[in-house]
């Protein structure tokens, strides 16, 4: 099981090392996408689109690297559980929007997409499930 939470943890963080240094390379296309879902005030748009990809950034490094597991862990799952939560909404308002998960303009936010952050979210829910449990792989978490 150790081998099985590792592994979640190392694919979990690399995914939001992935998707967040995306973003930081095109922080402005990741500001309109974050605008376009229209849940916050524009002046906090750009901020956010600064402030979520580092974040990304640093949780999954720390979760590549073992150190403070534990709190990178809890960050990235309920990033990923808000992030569903507006693509969701998104639908349910009719928006026409892309998700943003990986950078720049991204996939239509759809129930594909949904699915796909779904599994991810279950990858991470694996990862913090081995980040608290005994079966934990790493001595500074």
């Amino acid at each position: 099981m150790r081998a099985v939470f590792t592994l979640s943890r190392l694919v979990f963080g690399a995914l939001f090392v992935y998707a967040g240094a995306e973003k930081v390379m095109d922080a402005q296309a990741f500001a309109a996408v974050i605008f376009n879902y229209q849940v916050l005030p524009a002046k906090m748009v750009y901020g956010a689109a600064m402030l979520l990809p580092a974040l990304e950034v640093v949780c999954g490094l720390a979760l590549c690297v073992g150190t403070l597991a534990r709190g990178a862990a809890v960050v990235l799952n309920v990033l990923m559980a808000v992030f569903m939560a507006l693509m969701g909404w998104a639908m349910v308002r009719g928006l026409d929007v892309t998700c943003g998960c990986f950078g720049g303009a991204g996939q239509a936010v759809s129930k594909e997409t949904l699915v796909r952050d779904g599994l991810i979210l279950l990858l991470g829910l694996v990862a913090l499930w081995g980040a608290f449990s005994g079966g934990k792989d790493c001595d500074r978490c």
